[in-house]
C-alpha cells in the first residue's frame, strides 16, 4: 500500500534549505534599499520635469520646476509664480546635491523653467544616497531642446 505525503524528515530538510537561503539573501536586502530609493527619486523628478514641459507646451505658458530641500513643485509662471498640486518628495536618505539650475529671485529657491517652444534653462541636479556605496544619479537639461537626461 503506497502513502501519500510528506514525511517529517523530508519537511525539515526543506525548511533547513529555507532557512539557509533566506541567511544568504537577507544581507543583500540592506543594500538594495538605498539603491532602489535612489532610482525611484530619479523617475520622479524626471517625471514631474517633463510635466512641466508639456503642459508649458500643450497651454502655451512656461511651466517650472523648483528645488526647496527634499521637495521638487510644479510651478505655472505667467503673471506670477503659481504653485501647481504636482510635487515630488524625496524619500527618506535621499538628497539633492549640485544643483546648478539658477536660482529664481521671487521664488529665492533653484528653479528650471520650460517655455512654450519647449526650450529651457541649462542646468542640472544630481541626487545622491546618505549612503555613500550608492552612485549617485544626475539629471541634467538641454536648453535649447528641452531634453530631460539622466546618467550615473
Amino acid at each position: 500500500m503506497r502513502r501519500r505525503g510528506v514525511t517529517l524528515i523530508e519537511l525539515v530538510v526543506v525548511m533547513a534549505i529555507i532557512a539557509i537561503a533566506a541567511a544568504f539573501i537577507a544581507p543583500n536586502i540592506g543594500a538594495w534599499i538605498p539603491r532602489y530609493r535612489v532610482g525611484s527619486a530619479t523617475r520622479e523628478v524626471v517625471s514631474i520635469l517633463r510635466t512641466a514641459q508639456m503642459k508649458a507646451i500643450s497651454t502655451n505658458i512656461p511651466f517650472g520646476v523648483a528645488f526647496d530641500n527634499d521637495l521638487c513643485i510644479l510651478y505655472r509662471s505667467s503673471g506670477g509664480f503659481t504653485a501647481q498640486p504636482e510635487q515630488v518628495k524625496l524619500p527618506t536618505g535621499v538628497m539633492f546635491d549640485n544643483n546648478t539650475f539658477p536660482v529664481n529671485g521671487t521664488l529665492g529657491k533653484r528653479y528650471a523653467e520650460f517655455n512654450p517652444n519647449s526650450t529651457s534653462f541649462s542646468g542640472g541636479v544630481t541626487l545622491k544616497s546618505s549612503n555613500t556605496k550608492v552612485r549617485p544619479k544626475t539629471i541634467t537639461l538641454t536648453s535649447s531642446t528641452g531634453r530631460v537626461n539622466v546618467s550615473d
